[in-house]
């Protein structure tokens, strides 16, 4: 006898984590399918939730929407075993690992369709495979949270500084940015198929914490990332100012970027440091020849400063050596952010 055919049951995965379902004061460590694999068995997907004993915004932590973005998941460790659920105001909602599958297969593109998942929100029900696993994920997470840091790394053979992407006209990401205190502020509104656009569209203040290098824990990075992610907490109204440590520097704001790159092959020579302000005009980078002999030399576009760069000293032609920030106040918008876009965390606690 033969079996009746089931109806497609995708849309079974694409429900919201209801983060009032677990009870006041307490943490949940769930585990919720978000994809099929290939013997239509689910991709468990790790979530934390910790609802706090007292009402509060629910604050979205996210990381390794690329495989090999290991930073963010111990920024969000730490972030964790810091959190007492009894004396929280409001509902952390964290997701250590984004890309399952990328993440088991070791690598950063999502591995069905070789596919960068941060190009691919708000996906599609019916889609290419990473837009679905996109598409089911924001329904599981986008929809539950008020505001979204979204933790990421350079990509393999790079170095980045820490730094966040903003909207710098948008004052709930502004404050965000600000009281995450990173080396660089880089504005942008989005619009790019990203995590963060996809929370834009949705109404969600979101910010891209930018910390560091892939394929490593920096120690440093999950301490100043912690500590950034409890100020933005505090000026929430989440936890109390526990006076996280603050460093003194000023994040430099930059209003566009762009990266350098080679237009012949050898071997590479940077002749600049993560965080440098450059001068246009300035000798950024030279190329050997096999015999040691230099074959070309790389200058500076335009003054700026420098945000992530090559950590192979090996180039072919199109070779990106260096990430450079146009430092200064980005242009307003012809169509300002609205909604909760518009509000300010910590008015009194963040000059402008």
């Amino acid at each position: 006898m033969t079996q009746p055919i089931k109806k497609p049951r995708s849309k079974s995965f694409h429900a919201p984590i209801v983060v009032e379902d677990v009870p006041l004061g307490t943490r949940q460590n769930l585990q919720l399918p978000v994809y099929e694999n290939a013997l239509g068995h689910p991709v468990l997907s790790p979530f934390v939730v910790v609802r706090g004993a007292q009402p509060g915004p629910v604050l979205g932590i996210c990381a390794a929407t690329h495989g090999d973005e290991l930073n963010g998941i111990n920024i969000i460790h730490r972030l964790l075993d810091s959190v007492d659920a009894e004396h929280l105001h409001g509902t952390l909602l964290c997701c250590p690992v984004v890309n399952v599958p990328a993440f088991e297969a070791g690598q950063r593109r999502f591995p069905e369709d070789d596919r960068d998942l941060n190009t691919c929100f708000p996906g599609r029900v019916n889609g290419t495979p990473s837009q679905q696993y996109a598409r089911s994920f924001l329904e599981r997470f986008l929809k539950s949270i008020d505001y979204l840091v979204d933790i990421h790394t350079a990509s393999e053979g790079r170095l980045n500084s820490l730094y966040v992407r903003a909207d710098w006209y948008s004052p709930a990401a502004r404050d965000m940015a600000r009281l995450l205190q990173p080396q660089i502020i880089l504005h942008g509104r989005s619009g790019d198929k990203t995590l963060r656009s996809a929370a834009r569209a949705l109404g969600v203040p979101a910010v891209t914490l930018e910390a560091g290098n892939p394929s490593v824990f920096q120690g440093k990075m999950a301490l100043e990332g912690e500590a950034g992610i409890r100020r933005v907490m505090a000026a929430l109204g989440m936890i109390e100012n526990d006076h996280s440590p603050v460093s003194t520097r000023e994040p430099v704001l930059c209003d566009t970027s762009q990266w350098l790159r080679t237009i012949a092959g050898g071997i590479l020579e940077q002749t600049f440091e993560l965080c440098e302000v450059v001068q246009k005009g300035q000798v950024l980078a030279r190329l050997k020849n096999a015999f040691g002999e230099y074959t070309a030399e790389y200058k500076s576009p335009s003054d700026g400063i420098v945000i992530g760069m090559s950590r192979t000293p090996l180039a072919v032609p199109g070779t990106r050596y260096c990430h450079l920030g146009r430092i200064g106040l980005p242009a307003p918008p012809k169509q300002p952010a609205g909604g909760r876009l518009l509000e300010r965390l910590a008015p009194d606690d963040i000059s402008e």
